[in-house]
Formats: structure tokens, C-alpha cells, sequence
């Protein structure tokens, strides 16, 4: 997250119409994220939660919620060669990518409604 959130466009998009209380739950759940590909943690959440249709609130919550006990890790050990690795467990999965301090952070999180 940036130093000053308030100068991101995304953080002030994806915390409008949310009380003081839900943006800080919004601020410690992004501790836990990678902005991967985009501009910010911010924009890669408002970004998934539109394309998943879901509350981008919401969407924080289950993916912070999702236990990686019992879930299937591909690859098994080690990562991918985008330096990430998927959690999956039944319908849901989580795909992390380590920081520079070793740190599994977010990517997404999503359901695969087959």
C-alpha cells in the first residue's frame, strides 16, 4: 500500500460508500497483498472484485478468510515460474507470490463456479 493511500485514485475508489470502521478493516486486509501487474494493491482488488462481481469488501474477507489447511498447493513445494503458487480447496482457490522477504502475499483469490 502506499505511503499515502489518499493519492491513490484506487484507495479513495475503494473506499467510498464505507464506514471509517470497514476502511480500516480495508487497510489490514491489504497488508496481506501483492499488487502483481498493477498500479496498486488497491486497483488489483477493485479490479478482481468487478470482474468476480462480488463487494470489494466482501471479496477481502474471503480471501483473508480462506485456510490453506486442506487445500491442495500447486506446485507441491517451491513455485511457479511467475513466483507464485495456488491454493485450491474444493471450488476456491488462493494464488500467492512471495515478497523479497520470502512472505506469501495475495495475488487473488477467486471460485470456480463449474
Amino acid at each position: 500500500m502506499p505511503d499515502e493511500p489518499s493519492l491513490d485514485p484506487f484507495w479513495v475508489r475503494l473506499c467510498a460508500g464505507y464506514s471509517e470502521a470497514e476502511v480500516k478493516e480495508i487497510e489490514q486486509h491489504l497488508t496481506a497483498w501483492e499488487a502483481s501487474t498493477y498500479t496498486s494493491i488497491p486497483h488489483s482488488i477493485l479490479d478482481h472484485a468487478f470482474r468476480k462481481q462480488v463487494d470489494p469488501l466482501k471479496y477481502l474477507r474471503k480471501a483473508h478468510n480462506f485456510t490453506k489447511k486442506g487445500a491442495v498447493r500447486i506446485p507441491k513445494s517451491g513455485y511457479r515460474g511467475d513466483n507464485t503458487a495456488v491454493y485450491r480447496k474444493g471450488n476456491e482457490y488462493l494464488i500467492v507470490k512471495t515478497d523479497a522477504f520470502g512472505v506469501e502475499k495475495i495475488v487473488t483469490y477467486g471460485v470456480n463456479d463449474e
